[in-house]
């Protein structure tokens, strides 16, 4: 028998999680005195939760330390080290009225030798509380001094702060990609072992990705944030921004075509003509103009998968990337086949904490001898699994409503949940689970997660998702 899926019920659902995720989320919206941030331990504990690569800071100190010390520097990168030495200076985090850095990360001067070049994620906490934070650079020649952020570009992961008592010499900016092979080097402040050059190839821009990075097969460590990235004739052709852990030599370089428009938005400093929620909101609007461009970017035409019977909605974004897997099953007598489609969620607002991801997550379930009883319990165990983690500090608790649909050719139980971001006023996490209740010897479990995203927007992919699900006996 077919079903027509059960718009009315589903926009109750909607409604009711809208206004519990608004409720849950109303509160920590004011300035309050932050903590410093997360330890690098913690930050990697939770990138593994989600499944995501870790940060860079989140790397052994002396594993990292041994790595930079086996490295052998040719004489030519002895020439880029010294002729961008007194380019580079390392940007330090301070919490309160603390002499001891919080964080570190690297920066390099541009245009008129006052402006320095670095990444958002190193200046972030001085950007969401500018009143917890200040930033200072350390000078090749020791010199320090305060920096002030004048701009910054969440999607891209660059930020342009500037010191009133800065002139550095400036390097000069490649605009262009370069050619797959060529020689590079990244330069930059790893831990505390001073100033540091790296020597490895460029590999143009990664392939199959809406994101603009390069493939530097050289090593990039923590601290090395924000360094230039240089060529053979000491340009930049990029900034230093993240490294894949448990892989050799995969890091990733943000292309130095991204940062004249930056320049040319850097005005008066930020923290002095915006108040700590008006910089938040900047923030948040970057990253929802981000994923109207790619999260919400339908396919055409629309992409399915038939599995069992069940058709299943893989593309529901273009840029999704999917695959097929024989899942390894939790009970002997049961079979997994899985399908999974993701979008990285690889926008850091700030430690510990990155959005605009989409993740969908099909699972059929199929008993080989199973109890009926014993085949629901484990259909229900799989469907039970752990949501997106997350800090009372950044998030809400979720508001959840269950509730039994017809989809398009079969019944289902559906799990909505929704949370909102404390510091970004219209962000949201959505969380999905749909299981068919309509078969006792085939299963469909099938997840939806949607990492800070407009309410809105979570719920036209919401729809287009649900209403993908089809039974095709």
């Amino acid at each position: 028998m077919r079903f027509c899926w059960d718009l009315v019920t589903i926009a109750r659902l909607i409604a009711a999680i809208w206004l519990l995720a608004s409720v849950s989320g109303a509160v920590a919206q004011e300035e309050r005195p932050a903590a410093p941030p997360e330890a690098p331990a913690a930050a990697s504990a939770e990138a593994e939760a989600t499944g995501e690569e870790p940060d860079e800071e989140g790397l052994d100190a002396a594993a990292v330390e041994a790595e930079i010390s086996a490295q052998v520097i040719s004489g030519e990168a002895k020439v880029r080290l010294d002729a961008a030495r007194e380019s580079v200076v390392q940007i330090r985090g301070f919490f309160a009225g603390s002499e001891s850095s919080a964080f570190h990360g690297s920066g390099f001067a541009v245009d008129d030798g006052r402006r320095i070049v670095t990444n958002y994620h190193v200046v972030a906490p001085a950007v969401l509380y500018p009143r917890q934070y200040r930033i200072e650079f350390l000078a090749s020649d020791g010199s320090t001094g305060p920096l002030r952020v004048l701009a910054f570009d969440v999607r891209n992961d660059l930020a342009v702060v500037a010191g009133d008592d800065l002139d550095l010499p400036r390097l000069r900016l490649r605009t262009e990609i370069p050619a797959q092979g060529e020689r590079a080097w990244s330069i930059g402040f790893p831990l505390n072992l001073g100033l540091t050059i790296t020597e490895g190839v460029a590999n143009g821009l990664v392939e199959n990705s809406f994101e603009q990075s390069i493939h530097y097969t050289g090593a990039i460590n923590g601290g090395m944030s924000g360094g230039p990235a240089l060529d053979r004739r000491g340009r930049v052709y990029g900034v230093n921004v993240s490294v894949v852990t448990g892989r050799q030599l995969v890091g990733f370089v943000v292309p130095a075509k991204h940062i004249p428009p930056l320049l040319a938005r850097a005005g008066t400093p930020l923290e002095q003509s915006l108040s700590a929620q008006q910089l938040r909101q900047r923030v948040a609007a970057q990253v929802l103009s981000y994923e109207a461009e790619v999260l919400e970017a339908r396919p055409d035409p629309a992409v399915t998968q038939t599995v069992r019977g069940y058709v299943l909605p893989t593309q529901i974004s273009r840029h999704l990337e999917c695959n097929t897997v024989d899942e390894r099953s939790p009970h002997p007598r049961m079979r997994v086949e899985a399908v999974g489609c993701r979008i990285p969620p690889r926008i850091l607002v700030q430690l510990g904490q990155n959005v605009a991801g989409l993740i969908v997550q099909h699972r059929i379930l199929q008993s080989q001898g199973l109890h009926p009883l014993q085949f629901e319990r484990q259909v229900n165990r799989l469907a039970k699994g752990p949501r997106r983690s997350g800090t009372p500090e950044h998030v809400a608790p979720f508001a959840c409503r269950d509730a039994v649909v017809s989809l398009d050719g079969f019944d289902a139980r559906i799990s909505t949940c929704v949370r909102q971001y404390r510091l970004f006023d219209g962000l949201y996490d959505f969380d999905v689970t749909v299981v068919s209740i309509d078969d006792a010897e085939q299963a469909l479990v099938s997840r939806l997660a949607l990492q800070g995203i407009a309410f809105e927007s979570g719920r036209r992919i919401m729809e287009r998702y649900l209403g993908g699900l089809q039974w095709k006996p």
